[in-house]
């Protein structure tokens, strides 16, 4: 490992200062340049006091200001995007943005070592099921604690790889696995996001490497050149997968087209990782990281012991449901919060969705719910393609009386929806999640599709 720790600091150097570091359209940044870019955005902090918000779409130029940050011991705000609704509902936040551009250094060193305090704190912001930024704030030492646990979980199963991304290093996932942990473990990262199928296909058939991809739920579903891929399947030695559920057939279609599986990381901005699991035979139990302890409450709750928490012998108690196994190993039955009323019987959004998912037409779903002077549930559907056919083939009554008839095989007609929309894609912010406020949204159209 490049970066070391000890009581209270941290410390990355290396040992050849000519070492690739990143991978960027340009070419590949060494050590040095990448170094002394980092002394430059720090001569420019040391002129401006004030919490300074860090937004920089571009990979390289942001874990350039990161380290910036935190060498000097600053602390950071990270906003998830820089829409201007964003910066509005932050603006009490912070005093000062950084500048589009990189400042030049004024003197050019030869210093292998960056350092700083592992108490410099991060405020992230999270959406939250409703939608609304909810700051969690973390220290650099949390983050470095969960860099040692993916190294020790994961470090030689990805061995002499480099790193290709679909998310946005803005959120704690794309964060640690794109800027934190590659820059520790000394592996290259190409700082171009994958936003398309095709892309990722370049990448592999590019420079002869082996790649890691961390990629969403949402993007790994969308990837339909597979058998495309299958043809580099040398070249791609794993993928990472988290932020939400990933649909079962993902796991199956990769494996299908003799493709790795991936691997799912389960945790939250809160707690940090928690667990993983590959489905590559069809086990759904995830198994906790390295040094995580997890336990069911007697309320069924998943409970957390972590390094990756701010007092490691503090126990988390989570919002999920789980099912202990044998050996920590446990499953997820879905999160406390989706209990909602209608006409004063309490329902599950995870059962109704578990239970809808069993109709032929049905590929994906979400429940979301629709208050008013009567509450109720709202399906957000994604058809299978006999689905798709039925809906152009019998309309929207027929397809509707048939979710409806199959949802009443299981739940009271008192609860039963009423209100279905049909998506091609369910709507996802920037960390790849489906938020209760994004479902509400597609229901408030003056043209309805129920």
């Amino acid at each position: 490992m490049l970066l070391k720790t000890n009581t209270n600091c941290w410390e990355l150097s290396w040992q050849a200062l000519n070492a690739p570091c990143m991978q960027t359209p340009q070419g590949v940044v060494c050590a040095q340049q990448w170094l002394n870019d980092v002394r430059g955005a720090a001569q420019w902090l040391d002129d401006h006091s004030g919490r300074v918000l860090l937004y920089r779409s571009d990979l390289y130029e942001f874990s350039v200001w990161f380290f910036a940050f935190l060498s000097l011991g600053r602390d950071i705000v990270l906003p998830s995007n820089d829409k201007p609704v964003t910066l509005a509902e932050l603006s009490q936040s912070y005093d000062v943005r950084v500048p589009s551009k990189l400042p030049d250094l004024s003197e050019q060193q030869q210093l292998q070592t960056l350092s700083g305090s592992l108490d410099s704190q991060l405020t992230f912001f999270t959406s939250g099921s409703s939608g609304k930024p909810k700051p969690v704030i973390k220290t650099i030492r949390q983050l470095l604690n969960e860099v040692e646990t993916l190294e020790a979980t994961f470090g030689e199963l990805i061995a002499g790889s480099r790193i290709v991304s679909t998310v946005t290093h803005q959120h704690i996932y794309g964060l640690l696995f794109t800027v934190l942990w590659p820059l520790a473990s000394g592996r290259v990262v190409n700082t171009q996001l994958i936003e398309y199928p095709e892309q990722l296909a370049e990448v592999l058939a590019d420079d002869g490497q082996r790649h890691v991809l961390v990629g969403s739920p949402a993007h790994l579903q969308r990837l339909d050149n597979l058998d495309e891929l299958s043809a580099r399947n040398e070249a791609l030695k794993a993928i990472f997968s988290s932020g939400g559920p990933l649909p079962e057939q993902v796991p199956i279609d990769f494996k299908k087209h003799d493709l790795v599986v991936p691997i799912e990381v389960y945790g939250s901005t809160e707690t940090g990782g928690i667990a993983w699991r590959q489905r590559n035979n069809g086990g759904e139990a995830f198994t906790p990281l390295v040094g995580v302890k997890v336990r069911a409450t007697e309320h069924g709750v998943l409970a957390v012991t972590s390094p990756h928490l701010a007092n490691p012998e503090d126990e988390f108690i989570s919002e999920d449901q789980i099912k202990i196994e044998q050996q920590g190993r446990f499953h997820l039955l879905g999160r406390k919060d989706t209990v909602v009323k209608i006409a004063e019987k309490r329902v599950s959004l995870n059962e109704v969705e578990r239970f809808t998912l069993q109709q032929d037409w049905v590929s994906q779903v979400k429940a979301c719910l629709l208050e008013g002077k009567r509450n109720e549930i709202g399906l957000v559907i994604i058809l299978t393609d006999s689905g798709r056919k039925a809906l152009e083939s019998e309309g929207r009554f027929a397809v509707r009386q048939a979710l409806r008839h199959h949802l009443q095989q299981r739940f009271e007609k008192v609860v039963v929806p009423k209100r279905f929309r049909y998506v091609s894609a369910l709507p996802i912010n920037d960390a790849g999640k489906v938020t209760q406020a994004a479902l509400q949204n597609l229901f408030t159209d003056v043209t309805r599709n129920d």
